[in-house]
């Protein structure tokens, strides 16, 4: 027989999956496949350290769009700060504040020059809120906390808002063009 990541009890992350349940009572979240809170507060860790990038991404566009913009990407790098709060307070509610850094450091992210940087710029931060929406997701559906779901739900709704917002200032860079000309030359 072929072993499957799924035999090993990892999924593509790597992560261990919830523990047999044989001793489990019949009312806790792991017996029905629910992460359990150690697993919760690795994604939420790893959850935040993508918001914190996230930060970066869009004090790099702030930074080289045109000033009729800065005000939006302004209103986005406000409410990545803001999740990140969120995630922290989630966190020690779920008794993981050793796992918070103290003074995170944020991706160093450069402006770059003239249309190409800031469409550089773009593409990166729509691709990785994207991303961000995917991984909350798949957090959504294993997790076993109401309170946080609903959380997440709405964490999830900005990033898309988040995603739509860069299409419309730079449409091409939802198909990662990076060049100002269709032809890319």
């Amino acid at each position: 027989m072929v072993k499957t990541p799924l035999h090993d009890g990892t999924v593509n992350t790597g992560r261990t999956l919830a523990s047999s349940s044989y001793g489990m009572s019949e009312k806790d979240p792991a017996r029905v496949g629910y992460w359990s809170r150690g697993e919760v507060l690795i994604f939420l860790d790893d959850l935040l350290g993508g918001e914190r990038t996230g930060i970066g991404a869009f004090a790099a566009i702030g930074r080289s769009v045109d000033d009729h913009l800065v005000d939006l990407i302004f209103e986005s790098e406000l409410a990545q700060g803001a999740i990140c709060v969120l995630l922290k307070k989630e966190m020690i509610r779920k008794g993981g504040a050793h796992m918070i850094r103290r003074g995170g450091v944020f991706a160093a992210a450069s402006p770059g020059n003239g249309i190409r940087g800031t469409r550089n710029a773009i593409a990166f931060a729509r691709a990785h809120m994207a991303g961000l929406a995917d991984m909350i997701e798949d957090g959504v559906v294993n997790i076993f906390d109401p309170r946080l779901n609903a959380k997440l739900m709405y964490l999830l709704l900005l990033h898309r808002k988040q995603v739509e917002l860069l299409d419309t200032v730079d449409p091409g860079a939802a198909n990662g063009r990076t060049h100002p000309c269709p032809s890319d030359h």
